[in-house]
């Protein structure tokens, strides 16, 4: 969550420092980065302002939109309260590095679709990343095999462990179709954070230790084993 202090500077994770905490400044040495503003009428009794600022990253230079309340007198004096910042990102999931690049491009397309507040597309994302996975280690064995049954596969083969099992049911397939398939309704953030945490954690489970996942998958006939030299 974005914080202002009191010389008006912005602390909040950025996306071109990779989700790294930075410090968004408000001008150079030499002038303002630019500034606008409207009467701030609804609180205060009316005698402040909300000041639409730029600002810049100081670690990659990337620009960022502030909406700040203030009082009567010149920014930074009787700043009130950060009401909006953007860009802001939240702190990024940890990949392992053998993820393929296009399953880790989905997820992180999930994070950025939750951190804008588009819940629905963000759920649906981190479905379609347990789908991929699923697919890209053997689990759509003809078609028409299901999610549910490529989940339940990769449990009964011990890729996944049963609680694993349990928690992609219920925290990423179950929400995904329901955004896919039923009629429009709020997603709760929550859920959609705990689709993210899981997500994250199979990814884990099938890329992390990959040499031993790839035997058992060629063990269980679900990937073709290489040739032996």
């Amino acid at each position: 969550m974005a914080s202002i202090n009191a010389e008006g500077t912005i602390t909040a994770r950025c996306p071109g420092c990779k989700g790294a905490l930075s410090s968004f400044e408000w001008k150079s040495a030499t002038a303002q980065h630019g500034v606008t503003f409207v009467p701030y009428r609804h609180f205060h009794n009316g005698d402040g302002r909300i000041e639409y600022r730029l600002f810049r990253c100081a670690g990659c230079g990337r620009g960022g939109l502030g909406a700040i309340a203030c009082g009567g007198v010149q920014y930074p004096n009787a700043i009130w309260e950060l009401i909006r910042f953007y860009p802001e990102v939240r702190e990024r999931l940890p990949l392992p590095k053998d993820v393929p690049e296009g399953i880790a491009t989905e997820f992180r397309e999930g994070e950025t679709c939750l951190e804008s507040g588009a819940l629905r597309a963000s759920a649906a994302m981190f479905r379609s990343v347990l789908d991929k996975t699923l697919r890209a280690n053997g689990y759509k064995e003809k078609k028409g095999t299901t999610l549910e049954q490529q989940i339940d596969l990769a449990a009964s083969d011990g890729v996944i462990t049963q609680a694993r099992r349990r928690r992609a049911h219920d925290e990423i397939r179950v929400l995904g179709n329901d955004v896919l398939h039923d009629d429009w309704q709020l997603v709760p953030e929550a859920d959609v954070e705990a689709a993210r945490y899981y997500a994250q954690r199979i990814l884990e489970d099938f890329y992390d230790d990959r040499e031993s996942v790839l035997k058992q998958l060629y063990d269980a006939k679900r990937l073709e084993a290489p040739p032996a030299d």
